[in-house]
């Protein structure tokens, strides 16, 4: 990181040593050579706040749902616009394709009527600032339109929206389900962790509810560095739970929020993706939620995992049975909705597609992703299968 840090510093001083060298060519004066350069430089803070009202003019025109608008250029922030459309939505990759353009055309219009600007400019010290600017702008605008390394990069997006929207369309839902398993992880780790901040990953010896806050909050804010850091931090708090040392309430907890956050998404694989889970893993979830389930068997949460492990074991009978009573009045919103549609999910294993059906209106479409997972079950004949078969051995 430093020697890269480094490289740029010495890129960003010769680039400017260039451009002074260039300006004092032109103008013949020092002073007036440092000044161009100087506006030529704040006219990039100026590019890169046109660029995201690019953005930000092209989703309110498009009618696409903004996020959040963050501008902060030279403070190691990235600067962006964040939309959230529907799935379904329609012509979305044709309006999600016009969105990513929105910055770069932005800086290319600045540019182009700079250049004009430019060319009329009566002074040399005029023409070499709204050249440079013009410049800066143009670079800005044709930069961003090229493939980046991050996710995140317009050139990617649009290269994605483009060439494979039917993936670009399933990230977005995969997206909407993230954030559905979030609120759910939230609602049940509320209460059972403090309001503790990141910390370091997680290891053998720490506190466990100190792990279980640093891993959630690490795992909702994106901080894991890649899914096998994330896996290696979920297995080593695993680790905690089952250890005889870790008080089993704090246990209790590991163990219910680790199976409803890895739980879900094993589901939606299964389904949606119709990719089944690996039995092993199924008898670990089994294992964790019996840690939540064996200390308090009341509680709506445990049950929840209980019932989704059951749901992983394709045991449909054993994960209706749990959520048969559930108190609007005293469980929290999410989790009702929750409990709803995966008793819903059984129902509909059982072949019981009305009571599924009433469990679907009874959730009151709160967790949208989630009920398409459902009315997906519904619908496909035969039923998905929620973990893979171990290969049969043939004997000699």
């Amino acid at each position: 990181m430093i020697p890269s840090r480094r490289r740029l510093v010495v890129a960003s001083i010769l680039l400017v040593s260039e451009a002074v060298a260039f300006a004092l060519f032109v103008t013949e004066s020092l002073t007036s050579a440092i000044a161009a350069v100087g506006f030529t430089c704040v006219s990039l803070w100026v590019h890169v706040v046109l660029h995201e009202c690019g953005h930000l003019v092209a989703a309110k025109l498009l009618r696409l749902p903004v996020v959040a608008v963050r501008i902060a250029p030279f403070t190691g922030w990235r600067s962006e616009v964040w939309v959230r459309p529907t799935p379904t939505a329609t012509a979305l990759p044709l309006r999600m394709v016009s969105f990513y353009l929105g910055g770069p055309i932005a800086n290319l219009c600045t540019a182009a009527v700079l250049a004009t600007a430019a060319a009329m400019a009566s002074t040399a010290f005029t023409r070499v600032v709204l050249l440079g600017a013009a410049l800066v702008g143009g670079l800005l605008g044709m930069v961003n339109v090229i493939p980046g390394i991050s996710p995140r990069s317009d050139g990617r997006n649009l290269l994605r929206w483009l060439l494979t929207p039917t993936v670009a369309r399933a990230a977005l839902r995969a997206g909407y389900y993230q954030h559905e398993v979030t609120r759910t992880v939230r609602t049940i780790a509320r209460g059972e962790v403090g309001d503790h901040g990141v910390g370091e990953p997680v290891r053998d010896g720490d506190d466990p509810r100190l792990a279980l806050a640093a891993f959630q909050r690490r795992w909702s804010m994106g901080h894991a560095h890649s899914a096998a850091d994330y896996i290696a931090d979920a297995e080593r708090l695993a680790a905690l739970a089952r250890a005889d040392r870790t008080d089993p309430m704090a246990a209790a907890a590991i163990g219910q929020v680790l199976t409803v956050q890895f739980g879900l998404w094993y589901l939606y694989d299964a389904v949606v993706n119709r990719s089944p889970v690996e039995h092993r893993e199924v008898v670990e979830i089994s294992e964790l939620a019996q840690l939540a389930f064996h200390v308090r068997p009341h509680t709506l949460s445990a049950r929840i995992a209980m019932s989704l492990a059951h749901l992983l074991n394709e045991r449909s009978e054993q994960a209706r049975s749990l959520l048969l009573d559930i108190r609007p009045n005293a469980d929290p919103p999410d989790l009702r909705h929750v409990a709803f549609l995966l008793s819903a999910i059984a129902e509909c294993y059982l072949d019981n597609h009305a009571a599924a059906d009433a469990l679907i209106r009874a959730a009151g479409g709160d967790y949208p992703q989630l009920t398409q997972v459902v009315v997906a079950i519904r619908a496909a004949d035969p039923a998905p299968r929620m973990f893979a078969l171990a290969p049969s051995r043939s004997v000699a």
